[in-house]
């Protein structure tokens, strides 16, 4: 089967690190890559209705939701914005619980089996700063079902820095299966 692997990209720096870490890493996949900037898309606000049931999602989370669909791997391109995922990745995921509720949608079993991988940047030199935004996510591919590939971790501040981190040389190899 070929591999599609879309990426979620959230950054409020257009062009930066982490997307540009995103893209060295998918130099070296086969198959479709396909991409998506969250900070570019225009996410409705979350809102959990239960006890009511959960409308089906529209308009751009529709369009998103599509693509997940498609997807053999997913991967969270995003820096570390206070030891967290930035807004619009977190946004994403909240509405993955409404989507977990949506009658007829069995997101879960939609996902289950997916490869879930996380690429993101950080300008603080302590190595643990990202880590709890990787157990989030590799906790995410757990409940889901997924298969979590792992996290690539970059080092940058300015643009183009991450170019000069290790993590630039270990990028077209961190995707491959």
């Amino acid at each position: 089967m070929e591999r599609h692997v879309l990426f979620l990209l959230s950054s409020a720096r257009p062009a930066g690190n982490t997307q540009a870490l995103a893209r060295q890493a998918a130099s070296g996949l086969r198959g479709t890559c396909d991409w998506v900037d969250l900070a570019q898309v225009a996410l409705p606000g979350f809102a959990d209705p239960r006890p009511a049931p959960m409308p089906p999602p529209e308009g751009a989370l529709a369009d998103i939701l599509g693509r997940m669909t498609l997807a053999s791997d997913i991967v969270f391109a995003a820096p570390v914005y206070w030891y967290a995922l930035p807004a619009p990745a977190k946004l994403l995921l909240d509405h993955w619980s409404g989507f977990l509720d949506a009658p007829g949608l069995n997101f879960a079993a939609m996902m289950r089996g997916k490869r879930l991988w996380l690429i993101t940047v950080r300008a603080d030199p302590d190595p643990a700063v990202p880590v709890a935004m990787e157990q989030a996510m590799e906790r995410t591919a757990a409940w889901l079902g997924m298969v979590w590939g792992g996290a690539l971790h970059g080092l940058g501040d300015a643009p183009g820095d991450v170019c000069a981190d290790a993590s630039w040389h270990r990028a077209p190899d961190f995707l491959t299966l």
